[in-house]
């Protein structure tokens, strides 16, 4: 069924006013997904504060263009694709596809019904493959709790190394005076 004109301009507008505040955004294709599994989708990113839009793709290349995101062309997109915007991570819409993928693949013939297609990263429109690499970077709070963890074991380790060298040369020490007694 074909789009009113009118239609299409107010989706085109949500989908700028999204791209506008957007960190981060990637592209999902879709093969085989059932009505059930695209709301589970839809209502589990929308409780990690993301949004899951079904549009046109050359809606979603005209309104990153428009929004001065990035300008790429339709055909960079293949199949039916969703678009899934974060206002507050630029990794996480890449992430939550992973996490998609990985849910709804096929156990006997391992293909997946949600896959990448694509993102929009520091200005830039990455592939498919890149998008991929994209998503296996840790989040910021990943990222931050390894930081703290270095931190934290640096001085514990520090302190371990000098309370067991200490101890070791009180030991030598306290016996020097037997090995010199007896030389």
């Amino acid at each position: 069924m074909a789009t009113s004109k009118t239609k299409k301009g107010g989706q085109l507008a949500a989908l700028e006013a999204k791209f506008k505040e957007a960190k981060g955004v990637a592209f999902v294709s879709f093969d085989g997904v059932t009505v059930e599994e695209a709301q589970t989708a839809r209502r589990d990113l929308r409780s990690k504060g993301m949004s899951y839009s079904v549009l046109k793709k050359t809606l979603m290349s005209l309104a990153a263009k428009n929004a001065g995101l990035v300008e790429f062309s339709s055909d960079d997109l293949e199949g039916a694709v969703a678009v899934i915007v974060s206002s507050e991570d630029e990794i996480a819409p890449a992430a939550a596809i992973k996490q998609m993928k990985k849910d709804t693949t096929d156990k006997a013939t391992k293909v997946s019904r949600f896959d990448f297609a694509g993102a929009i990263f520091e200005g830039k429109f990455l592939s498919a493959a890149e998008t991929a690499v994209l998503a296996n970077i840790p989040t910021r709070e990943e990222s931050l709790g390894r930081i703290v963890g270095m931190l934290r074991s640096g001085p514990q380790k520090l302190h371990g190394v000098f309370n067991s060298g200490f101890q070791g040369l009180y030991n030598v020490l306290q016996n020097a005076d037997k090995f010199a007694a007896k030389s």
